[in-house]
């Protein structure tokens, strides 16, 4: 190749895309052709490095706890879509029943359930849920853990596949989850055959970031890594503090040597004068220094935040440097990511699903009309966020009612509450504010 070809076909890759070349910054190993193969091949040994750091990372820990508490919060507030205001009354308070005996090994409520179920999704990157009937033929749950659908089992079946233990028709829909038995002892589920299980009678919830993707993957994936360096990182400083401790001083005679002949010196207390032999010295240890090991820290901790979705403050407990701007912007888009995550998750997989049971059950045992509980479609309001500044908050929602850009009924089911119950107590109430005293 001549000296114009080199020239011209450096020009061209210098034009091409820097990600499609090759190069020093681009290592074989750097490629994921196919995401949703990958998480299913690699998800359960991701899970597990997780739920190991879940239980021994203090960040970790933090992560899946403050996601499965925003996620889940104390629970959704469910009412049927109805303008009849007995039916409305009746279909509540029999949801409020069940709220309580929801778990079938009768230890949650169902706000329990949820929150168990946010943890797994964050940890594991999924939660599994069976619904069965109890002996008075009520809906209960069963919680199961994600090795428990056999991830081994892939295969075509007729009329379809099974991939990770989750059969599926052509066109890709679940049909049955091959379930083990729980055990206490862990390591013998594997051991368990797995059973079939009607998909209709499980809900399954995680985030579906692919195309063809049955699995989940675990929300601290992206960052597993780089809290292990964390950890490293902590470990490393804490050797280096300690090594910087053993300060100590050494005697030395004439010949700048220890010697046999000199007794180490005893009993030394702050400010005390110690006279030494003829031709004895002393000499101090100068232990190395670690510095800019809090701003490296700061940096990782920030990348990890931002890798799992959560503000640096959550992940840190640190509120040393926030204001009610940085704050309110920071927050705000946590709250919006939390939303989204709510409804495609919490009331898509689960919340929804479930409701649409819970009628049916209650229409099978003549609790409800059958032609009533076919119809009736949920209201479902979650606990408003705690206001930054509630003063302002409050001026803003009255300044907006005022000039017609929003209703009571908006206002009020933000703030998780039920507008009809919320007159009913206001009728009720005798607090009378002064500018209405006469």
């Amino acid at each position: 190749m001549g000296l114009i070809d080199r020239m011209r076909a450096a020009a061209h890759a210098f034009r091409s895309i820097e990600a499609g070349g090759s190069g020093q910054r681009w290592s074989r190993g750097k490629v994921l052709r196919s995401p949703a193969r990958e998480i299913t091949t690699r998800r359960q040994l991701a899970a597990e490095r997780a739920a190991w750091l879940a239980m021994n990372d203090a960040t970790a820990a933090a992560i899946v706890a403050h996601w499965a508490t925003n996620l889940a919060s104390d629970g959704p507030s469910i009412v049927p879509r109805t303008a009849d205001a007995a039916l409305r009354r009746h279909v509540s308070d029999a949801w409020s029943r069940w709220w309580d005996r929801a778990d079938a090994e009768g230890r949650d409520d169902f706000a329990g359930i949820l929150t168990r179920a946010a943890r797994g999704i964050v940890a594991a990157g999924e939660a599994f849920l069976v619904m069965e009937a109890d002996e008075a033929g009520e809906l209960v749950l069963r919680s199961i853990a994600p090795e428990q659908v056999d991830a081994t089992m892939t295969r075509p079946v007729t009329g379809g596949n099974i991939v990770a233990g989750i059969q599926m028709d052509a066109r890709g829909r679940p049909t049955r989850f091959w379930i083990r038995p729980a055990s206490d002892a862990m390591p013998a589920a594997y051991a368990l055959t797995a059973q079939p299980v009607d998909a209709a009678d499980v809900l399954h919830a995680f985030r579906r970031d692919h195309p063809g993707q049955v699995r989940g993957l675990s929300w601290l994936a992206p960052v597993a890594t780089k809290l292990d360096q964390l950890a490293e990182l902590d470990d490393s400083a804490l050797a280096l503090a300690q090594t910087a401790s053993l300060f100590g001083g050494v005697l030395v005679n004439a010949t700048g040597q220890p010697g046999d002949d000199i007794s180490p010196a005893s009993g030394l207390s702050p400010g005390a004068l110690v006279e030494l032999p003829p031709g004895v010295d002393v000499r101090f240890s100068d232990p190395p220094a670690f510095t800019g090991a809090d701003a490296l820290r700061r940096e990782m901790l920030r990348s990890v935040a931002s890798g799992v979705g959560l503000p640096y403050e959550l992940v840190t407990a640190d509120l040393s440097a926030v204001n009610y701007s940085s704050m309110r912007a920071g927050f705000g888009e946590f709250r919006k990511r939390v939303d989204v995550l709510r409804r495609t998750l919490v009331e898509a997989q689960i919340v929804r699903p479930l409701w649409r049971r819970w009628l049916t059950i209650e229409a099978l045992h003549g609790r409800i009309a059958p032609n009533v509980a076919g119809s009736l479609e949920p209201i479902i309001a979650w606990s408003a966020w705690l206001p930054i500044d509630p003063a302002k908050d409050v001026e803003a929602d009255i300044a907006a009612l005022t000039a017609g850009l929003t209703s009571r009924a908006e206002l009020v089911a933000k703030r998780g509450r039920d507008i009809a119950e919320l007159d009913a107590e206001l009728a009720a109430d005798t607090f009378i504010p002064k500018e209405n005293k006469t």
